[in-house]
């Protein structure tokens, strides 16, 4: 983790901008926060909160899954970024169309932000799982 710390700067800094983009949608936006009563992002606090909670999850996998032998770390990882990728295009396809696509540019970029921090997580755990010299050491 000190090795890396460029990257966890880079994903505070992600953390607090995607908050941001899901706190503040359009008018339309926020009925839909409404009416679906995703209470979890109505204001910044809580949407930093959720975003924060999410990624903080995911580097405690990553951590988790570094110590695993090489191959079966490597294997995870490479399951958990294509689930990741999985979910992002998801995401990307869910708020081009439909009513998602009227709640605001800043709320869907916020949208689609989430998932590629998850990507970003999930395949750097990747990289630093291929660094591992001995099937058991942690990099």
């Amino acid at each position: 983790m000190k090795n890396n710390l460029p990257f966890y700067v880079l994903l505070v800094i992600l953390v607090v901008v995607d908050a941001w983009l899901l706190a503040h949608p359009n008018f339309i936006g926020r009925l839909g926060i409404l009416f679906f009563k995703y209470d979890m992002i109505r204001t910044f606090p809580k949407a930093l909160a959720t975003v924060a909670l999410t990624t903080a999850v995911c580097v405690g996998v990553t951590l988790f899954v570094k110590r695993l032998a090489k191959q079966t770390a490597l294997l995870v990882m490479g399951l958990l970024t294509l689930v990741a990728v999985g979910v992002l295009v998801n995401t990307i396809l869910k708020f081009s169309s439909g009513s998602y696509a009227m709640t605001g540019a800043g709320f869907k970029t916020g949208a689609i932000l989430m998932p590629i921090i998850l990507v970003l997580v999930f395949a750097n755990g990747f990289y630093e799982a291929s660094k591992m010299r001995k099937p058991d050491q942690t990099v």
